[in-house]
């Protein structure tokens, strides 16, 4: 199978989903790719597994997404709204503390998702007087 010029990819530098272009392969290692950021510019050194989703994904052995539960890498997930099943790719802190997960889906391409939501729970201050 051809591998396309452009394709849609999660740039650390920007910290987004945005189209790269393809630039090569490493030398000795063609499961690594280099892709640079059309936006930024800004060169990144892939994994192909990271690349695709790594074969046919199967929603009955799949776990069901839940933003309160964890996840490891390599993963099959399930996401039930949008009907899509993918592959976790990495793990990641969101600017406010919390836990993401970047998933490659084999419909919606790249998403990153919450994971390990804790619910708050509410404390009621009651006033002396």
């Amino acid at each position: 199978m051809a591998r396309t010029k452009y394709s849609e990819h999660f740039c650390a530098y920007c910290n987004k989903d945005t189209r790269m272009v393809l630039v090569g392969s490493m030398e000795g290692h063609n499961e690594k790719i280099w892709y640079r950021c059309t936006r930024c510019h800004h060169m990144s050194l892939l994994d192909d597994s990271q690349t695709s989703t790594g074969g046919k994904l199967d929603p009955s052995t799949a776990t069901p997404y839940k933003p309160c539960q964890c996840f490891k890498i390599g993963e099959q997930i399930f996401h039930s709204e949008w009907n899509d099943v993918g592959k976790v790719l990495g793990k990641m802190k969101t600017s406010d503390g919390g836990q993401a997960i970047v998933v490659a889906f084999s419909k919606l391409g790249q998403r990153r998702l919450i994971e390990n939501l804790k619910e708050e729970t509410t404390i009621e201050l009651t006033t002396a007087e």
